[in-house]
């Protein structure tokens, strides 16, 4: 499984909320008992947890899964006319209690004109 990085928009008045598969070149991750999880911080490595996205897996023999990022938990993130970027990644621990972070980047908190 390759380390991939992947930005993600998530609008402070609203959700980010896709469909996501884990695959690697011989074809989806078999994530059966696995645990998924993704963590939002202000920096990569550093800092408390700002939030935790909610994820559902939805075909986990397929590798697929839900992640559902709730804009408003990060209203006490400073910057709320601007484009503040903040670190997640997103970990696998596997049944064996193998931990893998097959994907990580940056989320882009956007300002959002309908509150």
């Amino acid at each position: 499984m390759r380390n991939e990085r992947l930005d993600i928009r998530v609008p402070r008045n609203g959700d980010y909320h896709e469909g996501w598969q884990i695959a690697d070149i011989e074809g989806p991750i078999d994530l059966t008992g696995c645990t998924v999880d993704l963590f939002i911080r202000a920096v990569a490595g550093q800092g408390a947890v700002l939030h935790t996205a909610d994820i559902d897996l939805d075909d986990p023999a397929n590798g697929y899964f839900n992640v559902r990022i709730d804009g408003t938990a990060f209203a006490a993130v400073p910057g709320a006319a601007e484009v503040v970027r903040l670190a997640y990644d997103v970990r696998i621990t596997y049944p064996d209690s193998i931990k893998a972070v097959p994907v990580a980047g940056q989320i882009l908190l956007t300002p959002g004109a309908t509150y």
